[in-house]
């Protein structure tokens, strides 16, 4: 028997995910989840501004960069929180640090700090894609919009034709990650990650259940983070948003906000 299978599957230990530490050890620690089919070097332009300040550690997600991939694995919220969880851990992280994360590594820092609240003293969300329950959503053109990004995420991951040259094709009306045409091993943990953290996610109660305070970031610009959806979110007790003339990558101008509200 393969000894991943038997190590993970069987006995159900979590993976240890590829890190890396940028900067001294004795600084207020910031942990870094970047986004779906990414990887830790989407954070290149913001750790620079950062790590002179602040003890930096970048965390590849399961099934992702130089991180493990199983391929047998669901890529459900469980399976990816138990793997930062445990990789924090074996970093001897003791104290509580500042938990940032982009796109998918936004959901899941929130559940991330739901469930462990004596970690995170803050939250940093980028460009969190906030899908709510299509009857919650009033205001017409952001149920409409929220409707066809989930159509275009289920047309994905069940049209039986769907290749890299189809996903390309999307990737002009919205910005899919360009590793999953050119590394065939992250393609079932994107289409798994995509159904079982995005499409069922659960930031909104997250959230509401949240005591640390949180900062919310995205760009005007970006075609998958319905502002609309983003913004009902400042309703919220320590709820903050901050918005730029951006898209979904973290750019400069993107790093510099970031950056300018952790002064």
């Amino acid at each position: 028997m393969n000894r991943e299978i038997f190590w993970h599957k069987i006995l159900r230990r979590p993976f240890r995910l590829f890190a890396m530490e940028h900067s001294e050890i004795d600084k207020p620690v910031i942990i870094f989840l970047h986004g779906i089919a990414a990887s830790s070097e989407d954070w290149n332009k913001l750790i620079p501004l950062l790590a002179p300040r602040y003890y930096c550690i970048t965390i590849d997600l399961l099934g992702f960069a130089q991180s493990p991939k199983p391929q047998w694995a669901a890529y459900t919220m469980e399976d990816h929180l138990r793997a930062i969880e445990f990789t924090i851990r074996k970093l001897g992280v003791r104290r509580p640090f500042i938990l940032a994360g982009h796109s998918l590594g936004s959901l899941l820092a929130t559940a991330y700090a739901r469930q462990h609240p004596k970690d995170v003293e803050r939250l940093l969300l980028l460009s969190p894609p906030v899908y709510p329950p299509l009857e919650s959503i009033e205001k017409k053109s952001a149920l409409r919009y929220t409707n066809l990004l989930i159509k275009i995420y289920k047309f994905m991951r069940t049209y039986p034709r769907i290749t890299p040259e189809n996903i390309r094709r999307l990737s002009l009306i919205v910005p899919l990650p360009r590793s999953i045409t050119k590394h065939s091993e992250t393609w079932l943990p994107f289409f798994r990650s995509l159904e079982h953290c995005i499409e069922q996610q659960t930031i909104l109660q997250d959230i509401r259940d949240i005591r640390a305070p949180i900062d919310i970031f995205y760009g005007s610009l970006d075609t998958v983070v319905v502002g609309y959806n983003v913004r009902q979110l400042s309703k919220l007790k320590d709820v903050r948003i901050h918005t730029f003339r951006g898209n979904h990558g973290i750019g400069r101008t993107y790093a510099k906000t970031v950056a300018a509200v952790l002064q």
